[in-house]
């Protein structure tokens, strides 16, 4: 034991010279698949499949999904920031920069100019405020959220997130992954404290506000991002392995659910922060585990048909706002409101599909393809 012990301080300390094998590849379709799994949940939510299964005392948590997605941009970015820097010496942080504008920012603000010239012909998707803080990827503030751009959060984190991030790598990947572990550790050990009462944080006012915020402001979002990275980190000192073994044929599979269950909101051992900390740790080691393996869970996840829909997911992440809650709006849609509402969910999955290729193909490839010549 004290000799694991040992070899794991040493391995941590050590600085990162090459990349392991299990990340060794630049495309891992079982992760598109995951995010198609992810991009499922947040649909199945929004458009009210839980008004049905509240019968059943079963809920889909759209949470989940979007914290999939924390931790696969976290791993994923990180291990490319990571090579980078092992390959040139360094990290262009100009080049990063034009990368992540030219993935999220073009699709978003086509989105909110649709939703302008709806609102100016026909129905107000928002306020001018809320357009405003939309635009400026500002919507994880504390504000008062419009449905339809509500999901804009998501994107106002990872924005704001990345834009620290290859600062804080430039200056040295040692230096970034004691931040990032401290932070994993440290803000998830404070905001389970507080939320249980426990400690001093509720007998004097200063430290219960710098409580609150450090729990509104790395809760929603950041904490888990971090942990995708400080998985990706451990990986290529050596800590965390993941090498094929046939005996663990079905452990991926089992953990991803068990992910998902234990942060439920009604999961009967259910609570908050614990919960959302066991399973972003869960969900980082079942990405690792499905990089290169061949398992049970790994052959769902390279499916051909979630792999295109996890292509697809950002696209449809965006447009799917559109058709949240149980009815339609859209007036000549509006006649198949009167349809059982699983049926109503149905369509508005196939109506997601042509709107996201049409999307992804017609207007987002040409900035995919602008992005690569920034690798």
């Amino acid at each position: 034991m004290l000799k694991y012990l040992k070899t794991t301080r040493i391995k941590l300390l050590a600085e990162i010279t090459t990349v392991p094998e299990v990340l060794q590849g630049n495309y891992f379709p079982s992760l598109d698949g995951l995010r198609a799994i992810a991009i499922f949940m947040v649909m199945l939510a929004h458009f009210g499949t839980d008004t049905i299964l509240f019968h059943y005392n079963l809920l889909i948590d759209s949470k989940i999904g979007v914290h999939i997605f924390f931790v696969l941009s976290g791993f994923l970015i990180t291990t490319q920031l990571i090579k980078e820097k092992l390959r040139t010496g360094n990290i262009s942080v100009k080049h990063f920069y034009t990368r992540r504008i030219l993935r999220i920012v073009p699709l978003a603000y086509l989105f909110l100019i649709v939703l302008i010239i709806i609102s100016v012909c026909y129905y107000r998707m928002s306020t001018k405020s809320d357009f405003i803080y939309s635009f400026l990827f500002l919507k994880n503030l504390p504000i008062k959220n419009q449905p339809f751009t509500a999901h804009l959060w998501t994107l106002s984190v990872e924005e704001q997130f990345y834009i620290i991030l290859p600062l804080l790598m430039y200056l040295g990947i040692k230096r970034y992954f004691n931040f990032a572990l401290f932070v994993v550790i440290f803000v998830p050990l404070l905001s389970i404290l507080a939320f249980n009462c426990i400690g001093y944080s509720f007998t004097n006012h200063i430290f219960e506000l710098f409580i609150k915020f450090i729990m509104y402001s790395f809760w929603k979002g950041p904490t888990i991002i971090l942990i995708g990275s400080v998985f990706s980190i451990l990986t290529f000192k050596g800590i965390i392995k993941s090498e094929p073994n046939n005996k663990h044929y079905f452990l991926s599979f089992f953990l991803l659910i068990l992910a998902i269950l234990i942060s439920t909101r009604n999961f009967i051992l259910y609570s908050k922060y614990t919960s959302e900390y066991i399973s972003s740790i869960i969900i980082a080691y079942v990405i690792l585990l499905n990089i290169r393996s061949q398992n049970f869970l790994s052959k769902i996840l390279s499916n051909r048909i979630l792999v295109k829909i996890g292509i697809l997911s950002y696209s449809i992440y965006i447009w799917q706002q559109i058709f949240i809650g149980k009815f339609f709006w859209i007036p000549w849609l509006k006649e198949l409101n009167s349809l059982p509402l699983i049926f109503v969910i149905v369509l508005k999955l196939v109506f997601m599909i042509p709107i996201a290729y049409i999307s992804y193909y017609l207007f987002e490839t040409p900035f995919l393809k602008l992005k690569e010549k920034f690798k």
